[in-house]
């Protein structure tokens, strides 16, 4: 999963809405979780021990980098689950404009030690704005990254996201990015492409513009990734969901491989149900696969959406488990004025919390050794509540 978080930082704002990033991350559950807009480690500290941690307590983070190019007030990091991914190396690749952060992952597998799958993975912010100057800065960037390339092994796997803010797949950053010609070839998951320009002499940059070849167009609407908002909030662009600035790129041999491959059909915008173009993310007209709910968080927490995609091994995954959920209502999810559940026995569980559709804890039990739990919560608003347990997926229920 990448995202934008958009200018987070270790201030009281960035802090009051670190709760509607816990609700996503419980919702998608990642297992690599690369973030761009994070203004300094203090700030992602906080977002990790307040969103991450309580979402998954086997996540890490990697070491935090200060930026090396010139613009050092947006950067770049990542997040973990350690109990399937062992942070390799970490690097940056300074450029003209932000820097590129180059981690390698070694897959937690059985035979890691013997045969391990490695997956290299890059995370950026390029130029943003409309202009020669600005898809300049956007093209050099991406040149560093291709240069790059040419220092790993041709069948390395390669995962490249970021906030590109490539206006249209005719730029000459995102054609340099997918050219054959490179030692190492790139493409997009989706193949979503803009039709190409028409050779006749016309700048449709600029003087020319025809939304027909850019992804600012109703054909693309299903992976628009920006604006979340129709207005500018305080922080953040408006202007509706019109364009597909957030991208997860990978290698080719993702599609071919057979000890690591793309799923096909999963990547997605986190909360674009392919119905609001020129609207807001949250509007409740905008219904489909994405809950109201996570819209909301999305629509408060950034004005982009998380991009997500799967990738899979065969090889069995070292200390990972299907483990059960520990915890089942007595009955059903809607609760009048006392709360039941069971804990399965089997799962030493110590603490449970309880949370409201703020995010707020709201209670936290002792359960140590029991395994049924009726608590009385006649003193609860009515509305949506989570019950969470260790870093199992919270489970919902209604106070009515």
């Amino acid at each position: 999963m990448f995202y934008n978080t958009l200018n987070y930082n270790s201030d009281l704002s960035s802090q009051n809405r670190t709760h509607h990033l816990k609700t996503i991350l419980e919702s998608v559950q990642p297992d690599l979780f690369m973030v761009c807009e994070i203004k300094n480690e203090t700030a992602s500290n906080y977002l990790f021990n307040n969103a991450v941690l309580p979402f998954n307590r086997n996540f890490s983070k990697s070491p935090f980098s200060q930026g090396q190019s010139p613009d050092t007030s947006l950067l770049q990091t990542v997040y973990y689950n350690s109990n399937k991914l062992i942070l390799e190396n970490n690097a940056v690749i300074p450029t003209g404009t932000r820097d590129i952060n180059h981690y390698t992952f070694i897959i937690k597998t059985e035979n890691n030690e013997s045969n391990p799958i490695k997956i290299e993975v890059f995370v950026t912010h390029l130029k943003a704005s409309r202009g020669s100057y600005n898809r300049q800065k956007r093209l050099n960037s991406v040149n560093s990254f291709v240069r790059e390339l040419d220092r790993l092994p041709k069948n390395s796997n390669i995962i490249f996201a970021g906030d590109f803010n490539f206006y249209t797949s005719n730029e000459e950053g995102f054609l340099s990015l997918i050219n054959e010609s490179n030692s190492i070839k790139i493409v997009d998951p989706i193949n979503r492409l803009c039709p190409n320009f028409p050779n006749d002499g016309k700048d449709y940059f600029d003087t020319d513009y025809n939304s027909t070849y850019f992804w600012n167009n109703y054909s693309f609407k299903d992976i628009h990734s920006q604006s979340t908002r129709s207005s500018a909030l305080s922080d953040g662009a408006g202007g509706g969901m019109d364009d597909r600035f957030d991208f997860i790129m990978m290698s080719e041999n993702l599609k071919t491989n057979s000890n690591l491959f793309y799923k096909n059909g999963t990547y997605k915008a986190i909360g674009n149900n392919g119905n609001c173009y020129n609207s807001y993310v949250s509007n409740t007209s905008c219904t489909g696969e994405f809950s109201q709910e996570i819209r909301n968080a999305l629509y408060n927490f950034s004005d982009h959406l998380p991009i997500v995609m799967e990738i899979e091994t065969p090889e069995n995954i070292l200390s990972v488990s299907k483990n059960p959920q520990p915890i089942t209502f007595s009955s059903n999810n809607v609760i009048n004025n006392y709360l039941s559940f069971n804990i399965l026995s089997s799962i030493n569980l110590k603490n449970v919390t309880i949370y409201n559709n703020l995010g707020q804890i709201v209670k936290e039990l002792k359960v140590t050794n029991q395994t049924e739990v009726t608590m009385n919560i006649s003193s609860f608003s009515k509305g949506m509540y989570y019950i969470k347990a260790d870093f199992y997926k919270p489970i919902k229920f209604v106070k009515i």
